[in-house]
């Protein structure tokens, strides 16, 4: 009975989360021509929008993870629980790679930089994405130095970009295995690195990794865009090291802070 009454419910939701979203993406597209125009008030616009889409995504989110705190639903409910849960969590997502990609195109977006600790950035996104990785009974290890410089960063920028990566490792990571989200310096750089256990890349596929609605596994193909995006607008780089069968690891590099600067 569950079952029959939530599921019609869940996919009319989501299609018309879907199709919220294509309209957003089409109508701030063909806006771009005149957007220095309405500079003043886009931003305002952005914030409603952005209010309006994440508030319903935070309620569901929150209804989700009470009933499945429930004892008394079987595993059938709670799996049909768990998939509106990851389908909510990648909706989140979306959702803010849509916003911030499409501010920075229009020109109304300005990042605020403030020297920041790139451990506090991986302790967050960790927070935000461990709920997933526990769906999937799969481990996100931590690993960094116990002293190291900071970088000049957009906090909120930088966690987004973090966070898309691990989201994508996540996504490539088998079943009951290992996620390694790790930063270290280099004479330069500090350098956050997300390694995932899936399939890697052919060389074909690694040229293509960050262009924008490219995509070899179901996704949108604007995470890793958004995640070059973002390492641009810092001064610093992306790329990724992989071979088939050895799975992948997505690097962001961003100049160093020293303490004398």
């Amino acid at each position: 009975m569950f079952a029959e009454t939530v599921a019609p419910v869940l996919a009319i939701a989501g299609l018309g989360l879907s199709l919220a979203f294509g309209l957003l993406w089409y109508r701030t597209r063909a806006n771009l021509a005149q957007s220095h125009l309405r500079v003043a008030t886009r931003e305002d616009q952005f914030v409603v929008l952005a209010h309006e889409i994440k508030t319903p995504l935070t309620l569901v989110q929150m209804s989700v993870d009470i009933l499945l705190s429930d004892q008394s639903f079987d595993e059938k409910k709670k799996e049909l629980l768990v998939e509106v849960a990851e389908a909510t969590d990648r909706l989140t997502i979306l959702a803010d790679n849509i916003l911030t990609e499409t501010r920075i195109e229009l020109g109304v977006f300005s990042p605020t930089f403030a020297p920041t600790d790139v451990r506090d950035i991986l302790r967050s996104s960790w927070r935000s994405m461990r709920r997933l990785a526990d769906r999937r009974e799969q481990h996100i290890v931590i690993d960094y130095p116990q002293v190291m410089d900071q970088v000049m960063a957009d906090r909120t920028l930088l966690q987004q970009a973090v966070t898309n990566l691990l989201q994508n490792a996540i996504r490539h990571t088998s079943r009951g295995g290992t996620v390694t989200l790790s930063v270290f310096q280099t004479a330069t750089d500090v350098v956050t690195s997300v390694w995932d256990d899936g399939d890697g890349m052919s060389p074909e596929t690694r040229k293509e990794a960050f262009q924008r609605f490219v995509s070899h596994s179901g996704g949108t193909g604007m995470g890793l865009s958004i995640v070059s995006t973002i390492a641009s607008l810092h001064g610093g780089t992306v790329r990724v090291d992989t071979n088939l069968g050895k799975g992948a690891a997505f690097l962001i590099a961003l100049p160093r802070l020293r303490a004398a600067e």
